[in-house]
């Protein structure tokens, strides 16, 4: 049987198995629907975990997997495979395996891999036992992920508050998990309170310059980006912030997959606004990233990549000088 972690999230209940394997990305996922296998299993389990590289002992895997613990009812053998591939012998060995009784045995890959889908070995997994793929969450998958997450730590949210925290972290669970981590800690009453306090000390915020380039103003957005050059906020992060929102502009327009994450309540602004982007141009700014990262690398002439940041910032916000400084430039437009 082949389930997903999204059917997961939505049925609130695992396939019964003595053997699962768990593959996909992104990895925290992955990490995430271990452990909700654990929680079925029953945390008072005997858990054993083998890590799967050039030098792994199958003897040692054989002795956990066909006898059982003198102190545990159960026991659970984990496999983490740290390679793109299973070995063969590993391969050989589980199509062939006869787990004891009580023994349960977790598959799973440490990094992302393409070549499993092509592999005998998991149409023999899909066909006896459960293989589950880990797959980016998007949309109501997205929205009932982080819900879920919000409620196992007392968090009180409401659907603005969500679309905020998707549209800070771009849609990334690895990095919304950690910020979700980091709130059971501080244990703030709601979300949206939260999320306004950690920007309450800032005249502007790296969200004001995206804004303000979104809404096409161009005074404000200089104005932000000279702002957080006298916070001394990174080259590096300003750049990130850039580039990013050119890459969604440019995926956008030439509708290239995967899709960027972009708010419900801006998706007008967004696709409104594309339109007065040529490929070319969004392209040739991509390029510029490239350039102004090597120099934030070699830690030189940093005026000249903060002077290049207020030129993007003036050729996305500004029909007329994106022209002339196109034409400067030499680019087709």
């Amino acid at each position: 049987m082949k389930i997903t972690y999204s059917q997961i999230l939505n049925s609130k209940s695992v396939p019964k198995s003595c053997l699962y394997l768990i593959y996909g990305d992104p990895y925290h996922l992955v990490n995430e629907m271990e452990s909700i296998l654990k929680k079925n299993l029953g945390f008072e389990a005997n858990y054993n975990t083998h890590y799967i590289d050039n030098d792994f002992s199958l003897e040692e895997i054989r002795n956990d997997c066909e006898s059982t613990s003198l102190f545990s009812s159960s026991d659970v053998v984990i496999l983490n495979i740290v390679s793109s591939s299973i070995p063969k012998k590993l391969s050989d060995y589980l199509q062939n395996i006869k787990l004891s009784n009580g023994i349960t045995l977790i598959l799973k890959f440490s990094k992302p891999v393409s070549s499993i889908k092509k592999n005998k070995f998991l149409d023999f997994i899909e066909r006896e036992f459960v293989s589950c793929e880990i797959r980016p969450l998007h949309d109501k998958n997205l929205d009932r992920w982080l819900r879920l997450k919000f409620n196992s730590v007392g968090i009180d949210y409401d659907d603005k508050s969500l679309e905020l925290i998707k549209e800070v972290h771009d849609g990334n669970t690895s990095s919304m998990s950690q910020e979700i981590y980091k709130m059971s800690i501080l244990k703030p009453a709601r979300l949206d309170e939260y999320l306004s306090s950690i920007h309450m000390t800032a005249k502007y915020s790296e969200f004001d310059l995206i804004d303000s380039i979104l809404y096409q103003n161009q005074k404000k957005s200089i104005k932000v980006l000279r702002y957080l050059k006298e916070s001394n906020v990174s080259e590096v992060f300003v750049l990130y912030l850039l580039q990013n929102e050119v890459r969604k502009f440019l995926y956008l327009r030439q509708n290239l997959s995967p899709k960027p994450y972009i708010p419900s309540f801006k998706q007008n602004k967004y696709n409104s606004l594309m339109s007065d982007f040529k490929p070319s141009f969004l392209e040739s700014l991509i390029r510029r990233c490239f350039t102004l990262d090597k120099y934030i690398k070699s830690n030189s002439e940093m005026e000249y990549v903060w002077d290049n940041f207020e030129e993007m910032i003036v050729m996305l916000t500004s029909s007329s000088h994106r022209d002339m400084i196109e034409q400067r430039l030499g680019y087709e437009y």
